[in-house]
């Protein structure tokens, strides 16, 4: 089992999340926000220092958490905006991220890393859900086979990740594009938070009686990444979903993570707890020790 958690999670300053995370015993970093935009902006000039600052701490990278297809439009007429101003990610439409793909690929080459983060398209504004349609997801298809041909062509394999802010919430409904899709230069990064607290009216009926546990028996064999985070649901709120610790959330870890231990799971296991740092801290720890 590999541990890693995303370097943005830490510090925003490179060399002194690579140095916390290294004190914490962890033996990879997963990158996103790195000199103050996406992994996927990189220059030449970016990507060594990231090389330099990874051997110097011993790092190895578990996975490009790009932004590949968020911000972009799935139909011409649908606007998208971000639900987080401190979220860094590229715009344009398909054709434009798919150029920035090609320069993730080169940059996961440079830093040996296997794997890349690509969206399922984030939901519309201007449209009312449910969303992950037939129609959806057949213009989705469409557009990720292009990407996964970039992939063939360079070696590297994306992870699709099942985004509450995106058409495909749900981890079953990733699963749904990656078998119909069929490649294995294209997996699933797997994120059983985001699956908890994916909003109900923007999922279509079909998609909503998997248990996380559930999902995990289905997803398995397709898994080539997983991000950890944890929620607490509290209708009070006007956000109801409250980001929590490791283990002081909702959701049964022990349970998933004994899952995975059992199947001889052995590929990344990232953290992206969206926490204060000291409860990113906690919540290393408490990963960490889980496998001790």
């Amino acid at each position: 089992m590999r541990l890693s958690v995303i370097s943005d999670q830490i510090s925003l300053d490179e060399e002194k999340a690579f140095s916390q995370i290294q004190k914490e015993g962890y033996k990879e970093v997963e990158l996103h926000d790195v000199f103050g935009h996406s992994i996927e902006e990189c220059t030449p000039d970016e990507v060594k220092r990231l090389k330099t600052l990874l051997d110097q701490y011993g790092l190895r990278v578990s996975n490009l958490a790009s932004t590949i297809f968020f911000l972009c439009p799935l139909f011409p007429d649908d606007q998208v905006s971000l639900f987080n101003p401190t979220f860094y990610s590229i715009e344009g439409d398909v054709e434009r991220h798919l150029e920035y793909l090609k320069n993730a690929c080169r940059i996961a080459q440079e830093l040996d890393c296997p794997t890349i983060r690509i969206f399922p398209f984030r939901w519309p504004d201007n449209r009312q859900g449910p969303f992950g349609t037939k129609e959806d997801l057949d213009r989705i298809c469409e557009n990720i086979s292009k990407a996964v041909e970039i992939a063939r062509q360079e070696d590297r394999i994306l992870v699709l990740e099942n985004c509450p802010y995106s058409h495909l919430p749900k981890g079953q409904m990733t699963l749904e594009v990656v078998q119909r899709l069929n490649d294995p230069h294209l997996q699933l990064l797997w994120d059983p938070a985001n699956s908890y607290r994916a909003i109900r009216k923007n999922v279509p009926q079909d998609y909503q009686g998997w248990s996380l546990e559930e999902e995990l028996e289905a997803l398995y064999p397709y898994i080539g990444h997983i991000h950890l985070k944890d929620y607490h649901y509290d209708e009070h709120f006007p956000k109801p979903f409250l980001h929590k610790a490791l283990g002081d959330g909702d959701i049964d870890y022990e349970c998933l993570l004994s899952k995975l231990y059992k199947k001889g799971y052995d590929k990344s296991l990232s953290l992206e707890p969206e926490v204060e740092l000291d409860l990113t801290l906690l919540s290393m720890r408490r990963l960490k020790a889980f496998f001790q």
